[in-house]
């Protein structure tokens, strides 16, 4: 019943979006809500929280079917990671991240009113990660500092929804492609060693966001 009474208030608000004047708009507002995996993976270390609430401005201007988009946002979280008990090879831990991006991209529609739309945005990646990590075959217990520059390009679908005069919602759904370059320090308290590297990074994953935004012109 919930399911449906979610379902139901969404086709509604779509159909009400349909009369909105799209020819010229300035929209500034927030991200409410991010979701960067469909399911939680606690087996490993991860670079990024399952959901992110509130951490983003996001602007956009609306000119006929084009609009250009630019949006930034920050993150710290935590998280701990603790593989299967069969995998003997494998260590648990935990990681701290504080994650910055900053990106513009562009959308369209083949709409005229602009209900529905295509997005693209490329985005700078700046994250920095502590943690922890023991056992394996080998029994470490060391601790871990890394520091990583990327990009990222998010590619997908959108809603442009108007809910009430001038505030609307955007749920958008895409596929990210994140390429970074990591600098790592191995730190282990008990042999006082530190070991130094670096290395490429390309994840590819999908997205759910949604934007609350205020029509400002």
């Amino acid at each position: 019943m919930r399911r449906l009474i979610i379902i139901v208030t969404f086709i509604v608000l779509l159909l009400s979006s349909f009369g909105q004047d799209s020819t010229k708009c300035f929209e500034f507002g927030s991200s409410l809500l991010t979701v960067n995996s469909f399911t939680q993976n606690t087996y490993f270390a991860q670079d990024r929280s399952q959901f992110e609430f509130l951490n983003g401005i996001f602007f956009r201007y609306t000119k006929k079917r084009f609009a250009f988009r630019a949006s930034t946002s920050y993150s710290d979280n935590y998280s701990e990671f603790k593989p299967p008990i069969t995998w003997i090879d494998a260590g648990s831990g935990s990681i701290h991240n504080k994650d910055f991006r900053i990106g513009i991209g562009g959308q369209f529609s083949f709409i005229k009113k602009g209900w529905f739309y295509l997005f693209n945005d490329l985005s700078y990646r700046y994250l920095f990660s502590t943690g922890e990590y023991s056992g394996g075959i080998t029994g470490d217990h060391n601790t871990f500092k890394r520091r990583s520059n990327g990009f990222e390009s998010l590619t997908g679908f959108g809603f442009k929804i108007h809910v009430f005069k001038k505030i609307y919602i955007s749920p958008e759904f895409g596929y990210n492609i994140s390429v970074k370059f990591v600098t790592a320090r191995t730190i282990s308290p008990f042999e006082g060693k530190q070991t130094k590297y670096s290395y490429f990074d390309l994840l590819a994953n999908s997205i759910l966001k949604l934007h609350l935004t205020f029509k400002i012109n």
